[in-house]
C-alpha cells in the first residue's frame, strides 16, 4: 500500500477504543477528546497497518501539541517511530511530509502570512529565540512560523538564524 499523503480525519471520539473502527486506510485520524485532546490515533501514513496512539495530554508523559487552524490538523514535533516500520514524519496543515525529502514542504503556506510575519517580527529581538516559544507566544503552527522565519533570513534578510545544531533560533539582524 503506498504511502499517505495527507490524513483524514475521521472525526473524535471520548475513548480510544472507540478510534479504531474509524480508521480504514494509511493516514486515517480521530481525535480523542474528552474535555481537552487526549490523543491523536492514526492508522501509520506508510502503510505498515500499524495502529498509532500520539499523546496529546502533557499531564500523563511526553506529549505532542496538537493544533486545528482552519480546520486543517497539525501536530508538533515529528512523529519518529523508534519500533515497527520506524517511519519518521510531519503532520502539517493535514499533509504528511515524510522526513527526508525537504521539497516535498515547499508547496505549504500559512494563510495570510505577512500578517504573521509582521506579527513574528514585533516579537523579535537581538535576542535569539527558537521558533516553539515564538509560535507559542503568537498561539500558532510552529511548522508556520519556522517556515516564515526561514524565509525572512533570505531576502530582504531581516532575521539571522543560527548553525548547525541549535538551527531553529533566530533573531533580528
Amino acid at each position: 500500500m503506498p504511502k499517505a499523503e495527507r490524513i483524514r480525519d475521521r472525526g473524535v471520539v471520548q475513548h480510544r477504543h472507540s478510534a479504531d473502527r474509524l480508521l480504514e486506510r494509511p493516514g486515517d485520524s480521530v481525535l480523542v477528546h474528552r474535555g481537552v485532546p487526549r490523543s491523536l490515533v492514526m492508522a501509520c501514513p506508510d502503510g505498515c497497518g500499524d495502529t498509532l496512539t500520539i499523546n496529546l495530554d502533557p499531564r500523563t508523559a511526553k506529549a505532542w501539541r496538537f493544533y486545528r487552524k482552519r480546520n486543517q490538523v497539525s501536530i508538533y514535533p515529528s512523529v519518529w517511530r523508534d519500533t515497527g516500520c520506524l517511519s519518521h514524519f510531519i503532520v502539517w496543515n493535514h499533509q504528511i511530509l515524510w522526513c527526508g525529502n525537504r521539497e516535498e514542504d515547499s508547496d505549504i503556506a500559512p494563510e495570510e502570512p505577512e500578517a504573521l510575519r509582521e506579527r513574528i517580527l514585533a516579537l523579535s529581538t537581538r535576542e535569539w529565540q527558537h521558533y516553539t516559544e515564538l509560535a507559542e507566544r503568537l498561539d500558532e503552527v510552529p511548522w508556520d512560523v519556522n517556515r516564515l522565519c526561514r524565509e525572512m533570513t533570505h531576502a530582504p534578510g531581516i532575521l539571522v538564524e543560527r548553525e548547525g545544531k541549535s538551527r531553529g533560533y533566530f533573531r533580528l539582524r
